[in-house]
Formats: C-alpha cells, sequence, structure tokens
C-alpha cells in the first residue's frame, strides 16, 4: 500500500483500489482552494495509474463534507467568485467524472451543497443511514455552483433535482435512495462500500471502463452506438469475452 499523507487530501493506494480522503474534519471537510488543488492533483495520479480500477472517496471527522469554505471567499466581489472560484471546483469535480475507473462516494457523514455536489460527480454513492444530504444554497441566496444541478438531473431526472435545488431542505439517507441520488444504504458505509467495491473487481476492467463511457451518454442510441464500436474489438484483444457455454451454464 502507498499513502501521499501531505496537505488536506490523502491518497492511498492498494493494488486496484485507491481511497481519496478528505482530512479537514476541523472544518467539517470544507472545500478551500488549497484542498480543491490538491484533490486536482490526487485525482491526475489515479487517472495515469494502469493498476488502479476503483476509486472511492471518503472523509475523515464524523462529516463526509459540509460543502465549499465560505470563509475563503468572503467579502470578494460576485465576479471574482464566478470567475475563480467556480471554475475550479467545475473543473476539479469534472476531473473526477471524467476518470477511467469507476468511484464510489462513501457518505458515512453528512454531505451538503458542494460536498453532496462533489458525491454526485461519483458512479455511485453508498450512505449510512443517519446522515442527511441536501443542496441548501437557495436558503442562503445563492445556487450551486458546481454542478449539483445538473448531475441530479442526469442521475435523478427533474422531479428529482426540482426537489433538491428549489427547497433546500435537508433530507434522511432514506429520503435520498427514494429520490435515486443515493445508490446503497448500509449499516456503516464502509461495510456498504466494500461489497460493492467487491462486485466491481469482479468485472473485467476493459468491459467496465467500455460500460462507464457508454452510461456517460444519456440516450439509447448513443449507448448501443458505442457498445457496438468499442466492446467487440476492444474485449477480443483483450481476450476477455466470456464463452457462450460458461454464460449458459451459470444462468441454467
Amino acid at each position: 500500500m502507498t499513502d501521499d499523507t501531505s496537505g488536506r487530501v490523502r491518497l492511498e493506494t492498494d493494488g486496484p483500489l485507491a481511497r481519496i480522503v478528505l482530512d479537514r474534519p476541523h472544518k467539517r471537510n470544507a472545500l478551500n482552494t488549497h484542498m480543491l488543488t490538491e484533490l486536482d492533483d490526487r485525482l491526475a495520479t489515479v487517472a495515469d495509474s494502469a493498476e488502479v480500477r476503483v476509486v472511492v472517496v471518503q472523509a475523515e471527522g464524523s462529516v463526509f463534507c459540509a460543502g465549499a469554505d465560505t470563509a475563503e471567499f468572503a467579502g470578494l466581489a460576485s465576479e471574482t467568485i464566478r470567475g475563480r472560484w467556480t471554475r475550479l471546483g467545475q473543473r476539479v469535480f469534472g476531473a473526477l467524472a471524467d476518470l477511467p475507473q469507476t468511484t464510489v462516494a462513501a457518505l458515512h457523514g453528512s454531505a451538503f451543497g458542494g460536498g453532496l455536489e462533489l458525491a454526485l460527480h461519483c458512479d455511485f454513492r453508498v450512505a449510512a443511514p443517519q446522515i442527511g444530504l441536501g443542496l441548501p444554497e437557495a436558503t442562503l441566496g445563492t445556487t450551486p455552483g458546481w454542478s449539483g444541478v445538473s448531475r441530479v438531473l442526469g442521475i435523478a431526472g427533474p422531479a428529482a433535482a426540482r426537489m433538491l435545488a428549489l427547497t433546500g431542505r435537508t433530507f434522511s439517507a432514506q429520503d435520498a435512495l427514494r429520490l435515486g441520488i443515493v445508490d446503497v444504504i448500509a449499516l456503516t458505509a464502509e461495510s456498504g462500500v466494500q461489497q460493492l467495491v467487491d462486485d466491481l473487481l469482479h468485472t473485467t476492467p476493459i468491459a467496465q471502463s467500455i460500460l462507464k463511457q457508454a452510461l456517460a451518454h444519456h440516450s439509447a442510441p448513443a449507448v448501443a452506438g458505442l457498445l457496438d464500436s468499442l466492446a467487440g474489438a476492444y474485449l477480443a484483444e483483450a481476450g476477455e469475452t466470456i464463452p457462450t457455454t460458461t454464460f449458459r451454464r451459470s444462468h441454467s
């Protein structure tokens, strides 16, 4: 196992599994420029790894992430915030969404605002039952700035996006599961993450990569086109095709 413990965002790798850990618990892991920059660096390292197949995003302390550290930009003009802070977060979160590996947010604690937006840029969200989730920006006179609304639209549709963004409510893990923005609730987030990671690592790397690319395109024709153009050639070249007899045996 390797462990980069510098700064406020750690990267721990153990074979095919990498963990990106927010480590600012005394500030409820609120994201400032330094943390976003470190997160960007960790994502770049993971993206270049041929060994890592699954990336878990987690946090120290009792809260996953309270959102943006508003103290950093207090007093700044709105144009400055939009021009620097918003674009930085969008770029870094976009890098998370674009990772070739499958990503899992381990929500052992609550996630609000930018913290929930961070989790929404992962492929899966696993939550402990006692947590709260929300996009409270509208109650503070602003709007989610790191593509949170568009991520909810893509993941769970307009009804969920309206409920989260327009009300600013805090939702329980169970309500978030019903809305479609949480995939798994487990007694502990770690136990749910471990089961999901085991399942993901049971698949083959190239198949998983192709499917992730296909699922990033929401229209059915785009998905079918990607699968038709990539899957056969890539899987055959890698020797990862499953014999028909094996499939029939496992489903008989």
